[in-house]
């Protein structure tokens, strides 16, 4: 057996009854709403319908009253209204791309420089946007994207992927350092040059296909020849690593100087330099992503 359809209160008469209930008069409420005095008066009584009672003591000559019931309503009819217009407020701001969800990743220690300084920023300024990270390597983050699982992804030593499915950007350039322990021969230089790299054993991450660093290496050391030694570990146990004594590795400059256990040398030569790449889905509609690009192009210009 089905159950009657309970009549329901309306948004527009539950305003006018608080506009009533606040100024104590049909003829102020109706001025304040912009409508007539009568269409008060239906807006009321259809209610008082709905609640089977009077929601109103009315006087002759005098202000207008709750009546009991009419208090218990009011309390719900203000908490109604206020989560109808946060709730306009809230899909206004999304469809202004002012607010909402951006899930943004990026390598081990990219967050050192630029790139993290970039997004405190970009927070500061649009604090409704909520910004959750995931921190991986490159060839995880490209998974990722690709199943949309993240919205956005920033990179060095990325390979041109412009011809997938994706859409890609070097929004600035960062110095390269070598990163020796502090005991190796070579860190008591200021500086280093590739060829001093090439005699050194690099310890890279294990990546899939093209997306392993090697061939940026080797492209910006003149496709001379060096000892890589590939590891399916994070850019930080890479560090590890080196610290232990198994080699060196490359780093750009937002990871130089993290550790005061490490010696970081900057690499002399010309072109000595990675390019951080951001990394989208070509059909990405995503107006939040769209903000943070164009914030993160002008504030890497700034520095």
């Amino acid at each position: 057996m089905r159950r009657p359809v309970h009549a329901r209160p309306d948004l527009g008469q539950l305003e006018v009854f608080l506009k009533v209930a606040e100024t104590g008069s049909f003829a102020a409420a109706a001025r304040l709403l912009g409508i007539s005095q009568p269409a008060v008066s239906q807006s009321i009584s259809k209610l008082e319908e709905i609640y089977g009672a009077d929601l109103f003591t009315r006087r002759r000559g005098m202000p207008v009253s709750l009546t009991q019931i009419g208090r218990a309503i009011l309390p719900k009819a203000k908490l109604v209204l206020f989560l109808v217009d946060a709730q306009i407020r809230r899909a206004t701001t999304i469809a202004q791309s002012l607010a909402g969800t951006l899930t943004i990743g990026f390598t081990c220690h990219l967050g050192h420089g630029i790139l993290g300084s970039g997004l405190a920023d970009f927070r500061a300024e649009h604090p409704d946007i909520d910004m959750r990270f995931v921190e991986s390597s490159a060839s995880d983050l490209y998974r990722q994207l690709n199943e949309r699982l993240i919205d956005i992804m920033f990179a060095p030593f990325l390979p041109d992927l412009s011809s997938s499915s994706s859409e890609q950007e070097g929004l600035w350039e960062e110095p390269l350092f070598a990163v020796l322990p502090l005991d190796h021969p070579m860190a008591s230089k200021e500086s280093m040059q590739w060829e001093d790299i090439s005699a050194l054993t690099i310890l890279l991450q294990a990546h899939e296909g093209d997306m392993s660093p090697y061939r940026a290496l080797a492209a910006h050391m003149a496709n001379r020849h060096f000892d890589s030694s590939m590891h399916d570990v994070s850019s930080a146990s890479l560090l590890d690593m080196v610290y232990m004594g198994l080699g060196a590795t490359i780093v750009c400059a937002s990871t130089a100087n993290i550790r005061d256990d490490l010696a970081f040398r900057p690499i002399a030569d010309n072109e000595a330099k990675c390019s951080i790449e951001a990394l989208w889905r070509r059909d990405d509609r995503n107006p939040l992503r769209h903000r943070l690009l164009a914030f993160m192009r002008s504030h890497a210009v700034g520095r």
